[in-house]
């Protein structure tokens, strides 16, 4: 079917109008509302995921479906893990009724709570981001009637300027926590150590002085984050740290927001620790006794006192719960 030129213009201003819009998110109640018109439809959502960390990052709906009077949407386990509907994580356009007969869509609608509270017959999902880690999804639902020919091409000419529209809002929280890192972290020159990651994860830039570090502690200058730091990535939330050690050295992987990590390398102030009391005092951090920490290193425990004893020095301590706290500053 060919899209008539009156739908195509307002196509075009929509998103004409979208990407004027300086706003937290790509799309507001005012502009859902445009589309449920353009489309013909009841309700017109946008909701953003971060499925690693199983949490709706945005939701926005229009004045249809009253705000006020509805709770804030959480998402059930068997959402995330695809047993609540598998075309949800795998299809970037997707209309309910090409795939399930009207008679099953009536009987979710009457038995299923939000289908029951919406009295929701026909749904179209343009899904953009990588749907395995950060994306977007522009929902359109209808009442009575299905969805025909014109509104599944009309969804269709939405979705690469929604897809368009999703990354212009990625790219500027990344600029902004780009600002908000060197602000606090320094004056703005090439010493700092800066990644910026890229909507799926991956690195979209990193500073000289980031490279550097990623190449000293993980041997990988160029190219994806290393494997270690990408599993933590996945689960990070702003504010939560990685820490690595290495006799006298530590670097520390925080994360500063959604899509910028920031890299600090720092060396002790003490006297440096022989390999074998850092290691004693790494079994101690993980709650080893003196016997256990003799038996894991084939010494005896006069050794492990000994080595105890020399580390409280050259660390000012007294005790091993001191010690344990002056080991991640070591």
């Amino acid at each position: 079917m060919t899209l008539r030129h009156k739908d195509l213009r307002a196509v075009l201003a929509f998103v004409t109008d979208a990407h004027e819009l300086d706003a937290p998110e790509q799309l507001t109640p005012e502009l859902l509302d445009r589309l449920t018109g353009l489309i013909g439809c009841t309700y017109a959502t946008f909701e953003a995921f971060d499925r690693p960390l199983r949490t709706v990052t945005a939701y926005v709906a229009c004045s249809n479906e009253d705000p006020p009077s509805c709770p804030p949407f959480v998402a059930p386990e068997r959402y995330w893990t695809g047993e609540h509907d598998p075309f949800l994580w795998t299809l970037r356009f997707d209309k309910w009724s090409d795939r399930v007969t009207r008679r099953e869509r009536e009987r979710i609608r009457d038995e299923e709570e939000f289908n029951a509270e919406f009295r929701v017959t026909d749904s179209i999902w343009l899904r953009v981001g990588n749907l395995h880690r950060r994306s977007a999804c522009l929902k359109f639902d209808t009442q009575g009637c299905d969805f025909g020919d014109r509104e599944r091409e009309l969804a269709r000419a939405l979705l690469p300027h929604v897809d368009a529209l999703w990354r212009r809002s990625v790219s500027r929280a990344q600029t902004n926590e780009l600002v908000v890192a060197v602000a606090r972290d320094g004056d703005g020159d090439a010493g700092q150590a800066i990644v910026l990651l890229a909507a799926d994860g991956g690195v979209d830039d990193a500073s000289p002085a980031a490279r550097r570090l990623l190449g000293s502690w993980f041997g990988a200058e160029e190219g994806p984050l290393p494997p270690a730091l990408e599993e933590w990535v996945v689960l990070a939330r702003p504010g939560d740290r990685y820490t690595l050690r290495r006799n006298g050295t530590q670097l520390t992987v925080e994360s500063a927001g959604e899509f910028t990590l920031t890299l600090t390398e720092r060396r002790s102030e003490h006297p440096r620790l022989t390999p074998r009391e850092f290691e004693v005092l790494l079994l101690v951090a993980e709650g080893l006794t003196n016997i256990e920490i003799a038996e894991r290193l084939w010494i005896s425990t006069g050794t492990v006192r000994r080595h105890l004893e020399n580390a409280y020095r050259k660390l000012g301590v007294h005790t091993r719960t001191a010690a344990v706290a002056r080991l991640g500053n070591v």
